[in-house]
């Protein structure tokens, strides 16, 4: 029976530069390296046919490590799995966005789920795909796999290099296998920021 499996990975720890110009987009710091080479051996044992990262440079280095098992593999940039809050969360802490940034973002969302969260194109095929982003949108992916209200992504956590993943079925049906699974990551290695 043909599926879809996607692992969204949360990109490494990062860091951002102080110095002129700053650097909005981070680089992964050393734990962040190690967390993705840790990540990059538990997905070397799946048949991964496609990755798929955010284009901001704490993705891509992480996309960049993930990959080295997969030479037949290039890592495929896009701003869909860019950071964003598509909708704010029900705990209100998240006020500074204007209406027009919020709108853009969501549309970028649901564009995200609906390029990456399709069925395979024959029943007998069955594709695993590693899509590396941000916390946010992977939480917000998640509550609408989970068909729960897209404004509790607050209600749950991402960490780095935390994988969830999510089984699509060739009717288009979807489900949540795990969510921010870290234990492939020693636990001083699990961090959040």
């Amino acid at each position: 029976m043909g599926q879809r499996i996607i692992y969204l990975v949360r990109h490494g720890h990062a860091a951002y530069a102080d110095t002129e110009p700053k650097d909005r987009h981070g680089y992964l710091t050393e734990i962040g390296q190690q967390q993705a080479h840790l990540t990059a051996q538990r997905l070397a044992k799946l048949p991964i046919a496609a990755i798929h990262h955010s284009d901001l440079g704490r993705s891509l280095e992480t996309a960049r490590i993930l990959a080295a098992p997969f030479p037949d593999l290039t890592p495929q940039p896009t701003p869909l799995l860019r950071e964003c809050v598509p909708c704010l969360p029900t705990r209100g802490w998240f006020r500074e966005i204007s209406p027009e940034r919020l709108q853009e973002s969501k549309i970028q969302a649901d564009q995200a789920l609906t390029q990456f969260f399709r069925a395979t194109e024959t029943e007998a095929d069955e594709q695993h795909d590693v899509l590396i982003c941000h916390g946010n949108i992977i939480r917000y992916l998640v509550c609408c796999v989970l068909q729960v209200s897209p404004e509790a992504w607050d209600n749950t956590t991402m960490y780095n290099c935390g994988i969830s993943e999510v089984l699509i079925k060739q009717t288009g049906e979807m489900r949540l296998i795990s969510h921010n699974d870290t234990g492939h990551l020693p636990h001083a290695m699990r961090t959040f920021l």
